[in-house]
């Protein structure tokens, strides 16, 4: 996993997402996941595209710097796929900005020339325009990551770590649930179990599971 710390993103998009005032729209989606121990690695995911859906209880985001259809093809892959979801909407003013406050989940799908290891944890981020409009963004402010699978030559960098950056995304279920679809069946296969994201009801595929 060492070749996939790529250099840290610069100073000043490290600086917009910790800030609340950053300028909407923003035109990309750039986001650097840190280990938090001595020496942190840092892994940067830069997709030239991000996509959402809206589903019952969140608004789910997918980005991948690997294009969907290299992810089904299988083989030794090497790069990182994102899904987060906006669980709630913050309220400026009103949302108490705790340590502790969370309004997104996280999971993180590194792959290491054939090599997985899947991160989950939260977060907090601040939307920018309304999901119904057809393209939205999110500011990470702060998350918290681990390991919660690999596969056994996977070698874990990050554990804790954290996320940070922002996301720029359009609606388009169908290009979300084709990456969903892709990623979850890479990480089934690499695992040799099911793992990853549900299936819902009224999708029928098969071998999808949190």
């Amino acid at each position: 996993m060492r070749h996939l710390a790529r250099p840290c993103l610069t100073a000043c998009v490290l600086a917009l997402a910790a800030c609340y005032s950053v300028q909407w729209p923003w035109t990309t989606t750039e986001l650097t996941t840190s280990g938090l121990a001595d020496n942190p690695v840092k892994v940067s995911t830069a997709p030239a595209e991000a996509w959402y859906m809206i589903e019952p209880a969140q608004i789910s985001f997918y980005s991948s710097d690997i294009p969907a259809d290299q992810l089904a093809g299988g083989g030794k892959l090497s790069g990182q796929v994102v899904n987060i979801q906006l669980l709630w909407d913050p309220k400026p003013g009103l949302t108490p900005l705790e340590p502790t406050t969370t309004n997104i989940s996280i999971r993180l799908v590194v792959f290491a020339e054939g090599e997985v290891g899947v991160y989950g944890g939260g977060g907090f981020a601040w939307p920018r325009g309304k999901a119904e409009d057809g393209s939205m963004g999110l500011l990470l402010t702060g998350s918290n990551l681990s390991l919660v699978a690999r596969t056994k030559g996977f070698v874990d960098l990050l554990s804790p770590a954290e996320m940070l950056g922002t996301v720029t995304a359009r609606m388009d279920e169908a290009q979300s649930r084709a990456l969903r679809r892709a990623a979850s069946q890479a990480v089934t296969n690499a695992l040799g179990q099911v793992k990853w994201v549900a299936r819902p009801a009224h999708e029928p595929v098969a071998m999808h599971a949190r």
